[in-house]
């Protein structure tokens, strides 16, 4: 009689984790992303607040030409004019603001800006897919991002910061910007002048001077912009600017 072997069959056991592993693991990974935080965390913050270099080429773009264009309705017989009595007033009675809002396109002002696609009669709605409202706005089709560059405290101004800044106009942040002329001192550097508030001769001893008298081709200034903590027109408040977010030196320029 034949004995019938058989063979037990071995099964392979793949490793595993224990739970005592599992919950070391588990700690390690959360040291390790307290330690990130601790980090990157302020990185983290500070590239939250900081301008893109694109975005600042646009606000310095848009401020240079500003100051070298004369618009339709502007009192200035040239455009040099302009940047003379801009740049010392934006430290004392006309701060200069830049921000982008909502431009219609189908409303051109007379100064060449786009009015304000938002106003009284239509009005801004942050939730327009309530039964009732109207066809919600597109970009490019209902309204164009526009860059503004205004003075507050100037009569052809201050209504149109007003209306551009109507709710839901604003787009982004709106910064001021203050401007010193640059003047050449005794060691051929180019410093700030030591008056913001007039525009004086550039080469020493730096006297007073008129837009008649002014001996230069150009105006030589610093340009420091700020990030304003409030966006609605009866609380600006251009004095309490902080830390400058782009600090530039630029020019204006005598066409004629």
């Amino acid at each position: 009689m034949k004995k019938q072997v058989t063979q037990k069959k071995s099964f392979d056991k793949k490793p595993g984790f224990t739970l005592v592993e599992v919950a070391i693991a588990m700690g390690m990974m959360a040291v390790m992303i307290s330690s990130f935080m601790v980090v990157f965390g302020p990185s983290i913050k500070g590239i939250d607040k900081s301008l893109s270099a694109k975005a600042a080429d646009r606000l310095t773009s848009a401020l240079e030409h500003e100051l070298n264009v004369l618009r339709n309705g502007e009192t200035y017989p040239t455009s040099f004019q302009k940047a003379f009595t801009w740049i010392p007033e934006s430290n004392q009675s006309a701060p200069v603001l830049i921000y982008q809002y909502r431009g219609n396109p189908n409303s051109v002002r007379a100064d060449g800006t786009l009015n304000p696609y938002y106003n009284n009669d239509n009005r801004y709605d942050p939730d327009p897919a309530e039964p009732g409202d109207t066809e919600k706005a597109i970009p490019g089709k209902h309204y164009v991002i526009q860059t503004s560059v205004r003075r507050l405290g100037d009569s052809f101004h201050n209504s149109k910061i007003q209306a551009e800044l109507y709710p839901g106009n604003l787009v982004g942040k709106v910064y001021y910007a203050k401007m010193k002329q640059l003047v050449w001192n005794t060691s051929g550097k180019m410093v700030d002048t030591g008056d913001p508030e007039e525009i004086l001769v550039p080469q020493h001893p730096y006297p007073n001077t008129t837009i008649a008298t002014y001996p230069e081709a150009v105006i030589a200034f610093k340009v420091e912009i700020y990030a304003l903590p409030n966006v609605l027109y009866n609380t600006l408040n251009p004095t309490n600017e902080g830390n400058p977010v782009i600090t530039k030196n630029m020019a204006a320029y005598r066409f004629r």
